[in-house]
């Protein structure tokens, strides 16, 4: 926490700077690279700290009414810029049947979408990320959700697929040279994934596409 302070403060006037119309294209170019490198720190020290968290038994989740739908529209229009910068379709279907007044910790299970979509994005340089909502078939408990991201990237190598979940690791080192990200995201999502009382298991074709299962348990609420 206490790195994290003097990091808002350091984006937060290069920020400001970045508005001044007197700094030169120069200067512009030295205060975008500050920006960009401190969002990335500050990235890591947010994982770092939640990884921290679950780990030692101290994250607590929130159990609060929100509305499933809203989260989606919320999580859907983050990324709808990057998509599009990429050239991708970005599509979430949910399923007409899937409650969507529930209980509890929505900023966690956005966290978590962020952290999947986020990266079906990174991954596919052409093509389209689809997320799926439905009532898990498996668990058929009422607010058992599943959340399916299915992309048309790089996949993941069969060998590969259970290291993907592991603390700091990505697929192999070329992807973290190119693609950059700590390796940390899948890891915290599976742990948060959890302690919802569900998990995160991926099917990939390499060269052809990944697709991310996600399954949490939440209430429902029963006069919403």
């Amino acid at each position: 926490h206490e790195i994290r302070t003097p990091m808002n403060a350091i984006l937060g006037f290069s920020q400001l700077m970045l508005r001044d119309e007197d700094i030169t294209p120069r200067q512009c170019q030295y205060l975008g690279t500050i920006n960009r490198s401190g969002e990335h720190l500050l990235a890591l020290i947010n994982d770092i700290l939640d990884l921290s968290k679950v780990e030692s038994g101290r994250l607590d989740l929130d159990s609060i009414d929100f509305d499933l739908s809203e989260l989606i529209d919320k999580t859907s229009e983050m990324l709808a810029l990057r998509a599009n910068e990429k050239g991708l379709e970005l599509v979430c279907h949910l399923a007409n049947d899937v409650p969507c007044h529930l209980i509890g910790d929505p900023n966690r299970l956005y966290q978590i979408l962020l952290n999947l979509l986020g990266n079906a994005i990174k991954f596919t340089e052409k093509g389209s990320v689809v997320m799926s909502i439905t009532n898990d078939p498996e668990l058929r408990t009422p607010g058992a959700i599943r959340f399916s991201i299915s992309d048309t990237g790089i996949g993941v190598p069969h060998d590969k697929i259970k290291a993907i979940f592991d603390t700091f690791t990505q697929a192999h080192s070329t992807i973290a040279r190119q693609y950059g990200g700590t390796g940390l995201g899948l890891s915290i999502s599976q742990q948060l994934a959890a302690l919802m009382g569900g998990r995160i298991w991926v099917e990939s074709t390499l060269g052809e596409g990944s697709t991310f299962h996600c399954v949490v348990q939440l209430g429902v609420q029963t006069a919403p």
